[in-house]
């Protein structure tokens, strides 16, 4: 199952221009064989600054959290000498993600980025010029996620490009966690286990221990499948 999952992520090409003094980054590290599903993009954020009126995109840094709910940066993706004088984010929700990538270009630079994600979240960066890109692939639907980022920059985003995978094979492997803690809570030791550190857990993860009780199959079933796809 894990390979998988790792076959279906597909990357695009990039967006904008490569020059040679350009630097690369890539969150690929992220989604390798050995971490499989233990990171979920949760947070955005744009390096911006304004030059004659006009909105330039710097740079970015994306985080993730784990599965366990910690949160974790990436690098700045940017020139640190460039002083960026404000910042602009997008905050994924639990059980939301980025399906939307719509982008425009010029020619020494990505111009603007706009992001939506399933539940209708939307980011606008960058000014209204340069050549619109044709993302089909992500823009017609929302049956995409987008996993990760990668790109270059210099004194501003020169070029990006993504990584994404088909939204039922990120929930199918999205619900298999709950179906092996279900089927751990069946052994006395491990549920006592956990029992005994229940005022330990959060709210959300108190919640999610008491549907993996459930003995009605189907019932449990119908809460998974609502919990992944609403």
């Amino acid at each position: 199952m894990k390979v998988t999952f790792y076959e279906s992520i597909k990357s695009s090409p990039f967006f904008g221009t490569i020059f040679p003094e350009s630097k690369h980054f890539d969150d690929s590290k992220y989604f390798n064989k050995d971490n499989l599903l233990k990171y979920t993009l949760s947070k955005i954020k744009f390096f911006l600054k304004d030059k004659n009126g006009k909105e330039v995109i710097l740079g970015l840094q994306v985080f993730y959290k784990t599965n366990n709910g910690k949160e974790i940066a990436s690098e700045e993706y940017r020139d640190k000498i460039e002083k960026e004088i404000y910042i602009k984010d997008l905050e994924i929700t639990q059980n939301d993600y980025i399906c939307n990538f719509f982008l425009k270009c010029g020619d020494d630079r990505v111009t603007q980025i706009r992001l939506a994600t399933k539940r209708g979240k939307e980011l606008t960066v960058g000014s209204d010029e340069g050549k619109e890109k044709i993302v089909e692939f992500i823009n017609d639907n929302k049956e995409n996620v987008i996993l990760y980022f990668s790109g270059v920059y210099r004194k501003c985003l020169e070029a990006i490009g993504l990584a994404y995978i088909p939204s039922k094979i990120f929930h199918l492997l999205l619900s298999l966690g709950y179906f092996e803690l279900k089927y751990k809570l069946k052994n006395k030791d491990f549920k006592n286990a956990v029992l005994s550190k229940y005022d330990q857990l959060s709210e959300s993860d108190k919640v999610l221990y008491k549907v993996c009780c459930l003995d009605n199959d189907d019932l449990f079933n119908s809460i998974i499948k609502f919990c992944l796809f609403n």
